[in-house]
């Protein structure tokens, strides 16, 4: 059997595969920001299809169907049904539109209610960071350069792990400080 390189059909090079592809989008969505109002659904559906074209069936759709979030064999987070998605994301970005929070403290808030939403099938994570990251460039353009999405992924476990926590405690307060953490970060890194 060959390697990657050889384009062996093994679980190991098609997840390799899936993860550029899905890579090649992302840099074609962030490209995208400046051409986005985050409050604006149509938006969201847009990026959420480009970024998961050919991946899954439904991209760009809320999704059908009840889904779950598992670490390993644990279920840790439950999403809400599917029948209540266009009425929740509506909700939140309605709020979005019209809250008067600071843009770092509204694009963290965002960023958890969306993962506590779930609406999509697949590819909840990268949207909620892709929206927090549209939030934050409209408020400074510049922050549509911080390097969150990287930082965010080198501390993927404990990501989802204070994600776990407030949903347990129904409460988004750590993960906020978590993401003003990651932030506060990679403006370190950056400047």
């Amino acid at each position: 059997m060959s390697d990657c390189l050889g384009f062996a059909k093994t679980a190991i090079c098609v997840e390799a595969f899936r993860k550029l592809y899905i890579l090649l989008y992302c840099f074609h969505n962030y490209e995208k920001l400046p051409d986005w109002h985050a409050e604006n659904v149509a938006d969201l559906l847009s990026a959420h299809q480009t970024m998961m074209f050919g991946l899954i069936d439904d991209a760009g759709k809320w999704r059908s169907s009840g889904v779950g979030v598992f670490r390993n064999d644990e279920l840790v987070h439950m999403a809400p049904p599917a029948s209540q998605i266009p009425r929740l994301m509506s909700d939140l970005l309605e709020w979005l539109a019209e809250t008067e929070n600071h843009p770092l403290i509204t694009s963290c808030a965002f960023h958890y209610e969306f993962e506590f939403i779930h609406p999509f099938s697949d590819g909840n994570s990268r949207m909620g960071r892709l929206w927090q990251t549209l939030i934050l460039s409209q408020w400074r353009a510049l922050m549509a350069y911080l390097p969150v999405e990287t930082l965010i992924s080198e501390r993927q476990d404990e990501y989802y792990f204070v994600l776990g926590q407030c949903d347990k405690n129904s409460d988004s307060t750590l993960f906020i400080e978590f993401m003003l953490q990651t932030i506060e970060n990679a403006l370190r890194e950056s400047f």
